[in-house]
């Protein structure tokens, strides 16, 4: 079984072949048409970052009948997208503390605070929240309601400050266009393929399904996000890094909701000791970065500040790492 091994890390490079060919044609797009930066960087990056979140959960569902390594690959996801922000603020700490950041990043991370614990809550309770005749989970409806008011509270922000591009593609709108779908496709087929192997790792070991899809898909599905926001740090812009990371985990959240409708055979909400592991975790994780922009969108930036926003970050990501080291030790 070695070789699905081998399959798993050969998928996983494409992966990030594919973000990082995303990036730099959204970045041309963003350069060199008239398209809102706002649009592009807060809605379509988000969005395709997602892309690997999105197919595997389907697929997960569908084909393989798994919703539990759907749910964990989620929420695995989201809990390493918030390690991922934590490091590179750590990492550029005094840049990030004089960088402009849009207030709005942080609405978004309290919604993403409250749809955690709502999951975390969930996972606790022993009812269901599943409205009989329709085979939807109250949760989805509640989620769906706290995303649209979140859009709603950040429309009309100030737009996104423009990234610098310093080498200009020598191929047409169209032509980008074109490679943009091309690459976003790959990434969708690569994400299908993912889901597969994982729900044969897992056989072969076995693991539990929602800790294999925290482990080996959460991995995989936030490389997107490490690229991209490793290449807008590089372009000196923290405001589409962390609207990046922070949109990303936001737009898991409808992923989660369409595949419990998608999901006829029950709930894709899980309860149980796995799923309260995994909520704690991220609860966590997301209560500490909004403690962080927070800090940085509301207070003056001195030193107290400084260090306890580096403190935020650093436990952020020793969180990360006890889950990953606790979730291969209880497997």
């Amino acid at each position: 079984m070695w070789w699905l091994v081998l399959v798993y890390l050969a998928v996983t490079a494409l992966v990030i072949v594919c973000a990082v060919s995303l990036s730099s044609i959204l970045d041309q797009l963003d350069k060199r048409t008239k398209i809102s930066s706002v649009f592009l960087g807060g809605f379509i990056l988000a969005v395709v970052t997602s892309l690997p979140d999105l197919f595997t959960a389907i697929s997960s569902v569908i084909f393989i009948k798994e919703p539990a390594l759907a749910f964990g690959g989620i929420l695995g996801g989201n809990i390493i997208n918030m390690a991922i922000l934590s490091f590179f603020i750590a990492l550029n700490i005094n840049y990030f503390m004089e960088s402009y950041v849009s207030k709005k990043f942080f609405v978004t991370t309290i919604v993403n605070l409250i749809v955690c614990v709502l999951l975390l809550i969930n996972a606790f309770i022993p009812s269901s929240l599943l409205i009989k005749g329709i085979n939807l989970n109250g949760l989805s409806i509640i989620i769906v309601a706290i995303y649209t008011l979140m859009l709603c509270i950040n429309k009309g922000e100030e737009k996104t400050l423009t990234v610098e591009t310093f080498v200009v593609s020598k191929y047409s709108i169209k032509t980008l266009v074109w490679l943009f779908v091309l690459s976003a496709v790959s990434l969708i087929l690569c994400s299908i393929g993912l889901s597969f192997i994982t729900n044969v790792l897992a056989d072969y070991y076995m693991i539990e399904k929602s800790l294999a899809g925290a482990l080996f898909l959460g991995l995989a599905t936030t490389l997107p996000e490490i690229i991209t926001t490793i290449f807008f740090i590089k372009k000196k812009n923290f405001n589409l890094a962390v609207g990046s990371i922070i949109g990303s985990v936001a737009f898991n959240w409808i992923i989660l909701v369409f595949v419990d409708i998608l999901y006829v055979e029950g709930t894709i909400f899980l309860k149980g000791l796995s799923a309260q592991f995994l909520t704690g975790f991220l609860t966590s994780a997301i209560l500490l970065t909004s403690i962080i922009l927070l800090l940085k969108c509301y207070f003056n930036k001195n030193n107290f500040v400084k260090w306890l926003t580096i403190i935020s970050s650093f436990i952020i990501i020793i969180i990360t790492l006890t889950y990953i080291i606790t979730a291969f030790y209880l497997i």
